[in-house]
């Protein structure tokens, strides 16, 4: 989807497994405002691709996505397990502009303290599994990179999450 599209003035499918993802999260959240919901699934398909980058989505990892997004108010057991499932088969196929949007917005709508959040969330899933692979590390230090969070910021969160 555009950026129109995002703004909610014109239908695309520029975009077409983080629009999927959004319209689950439209069916979850119907009373959301639209920034809301894209800011949700910016996060959720970085956290997924950090996670996933290594090859895998493991169970831990799985399990502690559907742990954050039922600290989303509203969003229902159900919702979790749709939203859980659009992203594990759109993950695979998410092209580069797709994470290109999702770091766009979340650049947009994020102050610094923000963005060093969702690096912890994104830090938090991949060690889910026991471990930050080599490919999650790098992976995380590229999401980091692109947000503008610093360094030591990054440095920081690992330690914290290791």
């Amino acid at each position: 989807m555009g950026l129109l599209a995002w703004l909610g003035l014109k239908r695309g499918d520029t975009y077409p497994n983080v629009d999927a993802l959004l319209a689950e999260l439209r069916r979850a959240l119907p009373d959301d405002e639209a920034v809301v919901l894209r800011y949700i699934a910016a996060v959720v398909v970085l956290l997924g691709k950090v996670a996933g980058v290594d090859g895998r989505l493991t169970e831990g990892e799985e399990q502690q996505l559907r742990s954050m997004l039922a600290h989303i108010e509203g969003l229902s057991p159900e919702a979790i397990e749709a939203v859980t499932h659009a992203l594990k088969g759109k993950l695979p196929e998410l092209r580069e502009e797709e994470l290109t949007l999702c770091v766009r917005e979340l650049k947009s709508l994020c102050d610094g303290r923000e963005r060093v959040e969702v690096i912890r969330l994104l830090a938090k899933v991949a060690v889910a599994d026991g471990r930050l692979s080599d490919a999650e590390r790098a992976e995380l230090h590229h999401v980091a990179a692109d947000l503008g969070v610093p360094e030591s910021e990054l440095a920081a969160v690992e330690e914290e999450v290791a």
